[in-house]
């Protein structure tokens, strides 16, 4: 197979634990940033014209060259970690589709981006069905859509979340997290495998990883997220497709309120900026390991989480 849809990446591959090495999220006094494969490719990129061109590419003249474009799907694009993504490719010359239910917001940063929104209600199987048969194969998709059931409370001494069950919170928060990214591989992927080619990398978190007593509703999502791109990746990897998932700690998006990481911060922990989530997102289209879960936490490099039931 012939790399991914940016030129000059890692094959595919299915990921593998580090030998002798354990994620410590104390010990981080001496670690270092990571220089990303990615932005080194893209540069040499724009500044010689490719001789192949992968199905599903276009060329695109930019003041220093000619960029090979992939096409890029953003889920919850409008706002936070979403739209950050989709500004990043875009400025890098991609042509990116912005997916939300955020219609003003949406539009508006499509406008200011030059790519395209489309209104996708994640949870809704149909919408997906019909969003993908009216559209191109994408090289990658980032499922990112998501949400959480809004009752983070830090300090609470009542520590039973269903002393208030919300079951509409409940129904939304696991139709977005998991139906979202679900329906999103079930509809995606066969033009990828057809194609022999793509990446899908979705958003889960450090709750796919670690409880969250907080928001145990919200915990029970990303796991059933990390479950499933752990499932599914072996599958999808022999078919050229690499399925994996960032896990980014709390980050200063609308999803986690300013008084909750004033909250956070209380207890000795920083907040992630969205940059740092996009870093680890353009690390795992790099670097194309299947299964593989990306951890973002503060003052860490980013790291793929040891996980020996891979590879």
């Amino acid at each position: 197979m012939g790399g991914g849809p940016l030129a000059g990446r890692r094959p595919v591959r299915r990921a593998r634990p580090h030998a002798g090495r354990r994620f410590d999220h104390a010990r981080t006094e001496h670690r270092h940033e990571l220089v990303l494969p990615a932005a080194r490719h893209h540069r040499r990129r724009t500044r010689s014209t490719h001789r192949h061109l992968r199905h599903g590419h276009h060329r695109r003249r930019s003041g220093s060259g000619i960029v090979t474009v992939s096409r890029i799907l953003v889920t919850g694009g409008a706002s936070g970690i979403g739209a950050a993504i989709a500004r990043h490719w875009a400025n890098l010359g991609h042509d990116v589709t912005i997916t939300d239910v955020n219609d003003e917001a949406g539009r508006d940063l499509a406008s200011s981006l030059g790519c395209t929104y489309v209104r996708l209600d994640v949870r809704n199987e149909e919408a997906w069905r019909e969003f993908a048969s009216g559209h191109e194969t994408f090289d990658v998709a980032f499922l990112n859509a998501g949400v959480s059931t809004g009752d983070l409370v830090f300090g609470n001494p009542d520590t039973s979340p269903f002393t208030s069950f919300d079951l509409a919170a409940y129904r939304r928060t696991l139709g977005v997290n998991v139906d979202g990214v679900v329906f999103g591989v079930a509809h995606l992927a066969p033009a990828m495998v057809a194609r022999g080619s793509g990446d899908i990398v979705v958003t889960a978190s450090m709750a796919s990883l670690y409880p969250i007593p907080p928001d145990p509703i919200y915990g029970l999502s990303k796991h059933a997220v990390s479950g499933f791109v752990k499932s599914l990746a072996p599958a999808l990897v022999e078919r050229g497709v690499c399925l994996s998932a960032i896990c980014p700690f709390f980050v200063d998006t609308p999803l986690v309120p300013k008084e909750q990481q004033a909250q956070i911060r209380e207890t000795g922990f920083d907040i992630l900026t969205v940059d740092r989530v996009v870093e680890a997102a353009q690390m795992a289209v790099a670097e194309r390991q299947a299964g593989a879960h990306w951890v973002i936490f503060p003052g860490a490099p980013i790291a793929r989480h040891p996980d020996p039931t891979l590879g």
